[in-house]
Order: C-alpha cells, then structure tokens, then sequence
C-alpha cells in the first residue's frame, strides 16, 4: 500500500511536471498585486489614515477610502466594504433585499443557487424570506448549453416576466459540478442584457476573488459579493464583507445594510478597516499558494483513482477542489485527515451535523485562525450521496499536499 511519503515525495515530481501552470498562477497574482498597489495609490492612503472610527461612523476616512480601493480594484463605481456584513450570504441578502420589490422576479441562470440562498430567496420555507415580501423566483441552467443557445434559452426562462435581478452563482458549491471563468461570466452578462437589457446582474462572486485578471463588475455586472472569510482576506481578515457594483444598486444594497435614508452614512470602521487592507495585500500571495495546492491535489487524487473536478490541466474559476469520495466512510475518513492536517484542533474528529441554511447534515474538517475561513485549508460536505466533498483553500501549497496525501492514505481502508 502506498504511503503519505511516497505521496508526498511524487507531489514533489508533479511541482516539476507541472510548472508551466504554477508559472501561469504566479504572473497572474503578480498581476493582481500590481493592481491592488494601484488601488491603493489612487485613493491616496496614509499612515495617519490608519485611525479606527466608532459609533456612527459619520465621515469616517479610513472606512471611505478603503472603499474607494475596492471600488476601483474590482472596476465598480461605487463599494460596500464594512466589518458588520457576516458572512457571503449576508452580503448577498443585502445585495437581494436592497434591489428587489414585491411583484419583482429574481432569475437564478446558472442553476439551483447555493444552500444558504434557498431560504433568502423562499425555495425552502423561512421567516422574512423574498417570497414572503412577494418576489417571485425562477431558474434556469445555461452553463451546460454552447454560448449560441444562452439568448434563446433566457429568452424561454424570461417570457412570463422580465427578471428585476438575475443571479449568476460563479463558483461550484454543493449542487454544481462546474466553476466558471471570467470569460464565461462576461459572455452570460451579456446575453442576460441583450434578452433584457433593464435586468440587474449579481454575480455571488464566492471562491473566485482575483482568480483572474478581471472581475465581474469589469464586464458589466450591477453587483458582486462575498466575504473576507475566502479568497480576498488572506486568512488574516477575521470579519466583514463586501458589495460592490453601480453607484445605484450599491446604494440599494446599503439601504439595508443600515436602513433607508441613512445607507451607507453610517457604520464605523471599528479598527477592521486597515485590517481589510492588509488581508488585500497579502490576497495574491495566499491565492497563488491555494491554487498551487489546488492543482497538486488534483494531480495526485486522480492518479490514485479519485474523480476530480478540476482537474490538474484544467483552468480554475475559484480555489475548491471537488472530490468524488463514493461512500460515507471515505468522506469521513478524508474530512480526518484534512482535520489533522491543520493548524488548530488537529486532534479533533469531524462529526457530521445539522447547519443552519443547510437542508442535510452537513461534515465539515478544518482547524482555522478565523472561525469559518475557507481560504485557510478546509474540507466539507453535504452527506448525501456521491458522498461528494469539497477541498478548499490553503495558506500554503504543501499544506494542501499534506492534507491530500494522507486523506489518499486514510480513504484505502474504505471501499467506495
């Protein structure tokens, strides 16, 4: 039987087979720094802007420039970037609740939307969700269709109603198998405006911060969000989100962040705001490392029999690996090693168990500095048949490798 190692030792082989595409990775977080650098410059940040704000927060210079920098890194108008957003949902909640209206349609294009969403939007009954304030909701998937059917096919989900909102869900969560690229999201945006030009994009950008080049918002889309809890804080961030997108549908997003008629007025920095900074510089560094990871991962379950999506020759749209584990003690016996492999709580056993916003049991691994960070190294799952789990993140490369090759190790005891 094969070894961690021996595992090891051939990750070490697949850094050098692999090295065109760690160089790729690299040049384009050298790129991303480069304009995060940029971003800086222009909203001329100093030290003796470095001051936290409390209370109301009423011209609070640190907050406003820090979203000045967001703004003008994810080519936006206008940015959302405060520590008293939660988490992506809320982020996205905000983004949902400050731009629909009774009557409205909210249009989801790329398929069923992630397990939290559900109860936002009302697919599964909740309290104070979209339906109940009268939003209606439809769906349809065009990421399995070639680009020249994208038109006809909206055109089909949109006849009883033009959609006020359309959700593109870009990384690929617990129900989609596929990530998406840039480019692909850019080519959805712009069949959305062709079939109805008055509908507002919001791209759930989870998992894919500075993947690329481009961010969403650079080819059209009205809103993006997601949290310092993945790629863009670096591990270091503890708290917050962010919005970003058109000066009017940011400041619709900020109506309920607050409330209407203060909007984004209010809510101090409370120190966090220099920490959202830091967590930015070091982004690109921490991204290359998860990707590189991301991608030796890949390389060394799929020699070793593991269904794998991407796999390692494949362009990433975010940093989470899909691992087809096939059976619930595999699953279990992978989620222990990643547990194990961690920085914190390594002697801790995963148990499954029910989560808020989830429909299943939900087994999740991973001993990390910021409770829920999913840019550090974490692995989870919805225990439900493929027993499909989710590798995700890592602040560095060989962490990730660690974590795989004794997972491969673990997961032999068990048939599929």
């Amino acid at each position: 039987m094969i070894t961690e190692h021996q595992l090891m030792e051939r990750a070490q082989q697949l850094e050098r087979e692999y090295a065109t595409e760690i160089v790729d990775i690299r040049a384009v977080q050298r790129r991303n720094f480069m304009r995060i650098l940029d971003a800086f410059h222009a909203a001329r940040l100093s030290t003796s802007d470095l001051r936290p704000m409390s209370g109301y927060g009423i011209e609070d210079r640190l907050r406003d420039k820090t979203e000045r920098v967001f703004a003008r890194l994810y080519g936006a108008q206008a940015a959302l970037v405060r520590p008293q957003i939660i988490s992506a949902t809320h982020a996205l909640a905000i983004a949902l609740f400050g731009v629909l209206r009774p009557g409205d349609l909210l249009c989801c294009v790329t398929g069923a939307p992630y397990d939290t969403m559900e109860e936002i939007i009302g697919i599964r009954p909740s309290d104070g969700s979209l339906a109940e304030f009268g939003v209606s909701y439809a769906q349809c998937d065009i990421t399995a269709l070639p680009a020249e059917l994208w038109d006809e096919r909206l055109e089909r989900c949109f006849s009883a109603q033009l959609p006020k909102l359309v959700l593109i869900q870009r990384s690929r969560g617990y129900k989609r198998v596929r990530a998406l690229r840039e480019g692909e999201i850019a080519r959805m945006i712009s069949s959305v405006k062709r079939v109805s030009p008055e509908s507002l994009v919001l791209v759930d950008n989870c998992y894919g911060d500075l993947l690329e080049d481009r961010e969403p918002t650079m080819d059209g889309a009205d809103l993006l969000a997601s949290s310092f809890m993945k790629n863009i804080g670096a591990g270091i961030v503890p708290t917050g989100g962010y919005v970003v997108g058109t000066s009017r549908a940011v400041a619709l997003a900020a109506t309920r962040y607050s409330s209407p008629g203060v909007g984004a007025e209010i809510g101090p920095n409370l120190g966090f705001a220099e920490t959202f900074l830091r967590g930015l510089l070091f982004a690109p560094t921490v991204i290359e490392q998860a990707l590189t990871g991301n991608l030796l991962a890949s390389a060394l379950l799929q020699e070793n029999g593991f269904v794998v999506d991407p796999g390692p020759h494949e362009l990433r749209g975010d940093i989470v690996l899909r691992i087809e584990c096939g059976s619930r003690e595999r699953f279990a016996a992978f989620a222990r090693a990643v547990q194990e492999c961690s920085a914190l709580d390594a002697d801790a056993v995963p148990e499954p168990s029910p989560m808020r916003g989830y429909e299943t049991e939900v087994l999740m691994a991973g001993g990390t500095l910021v409770q829920g960070s999913t840019v550090e190294l974490s692995f989870d799952g919805p225990l439900r048949e493929p027993y499909v789990g989710y590798l995700q993140g890592g602040l560095n490369a060989w962490q990730v490798v660690q974590a795989t090759a004794r997972g491969i190790v673990y997961s032999m005891n068990f048939r599929k």
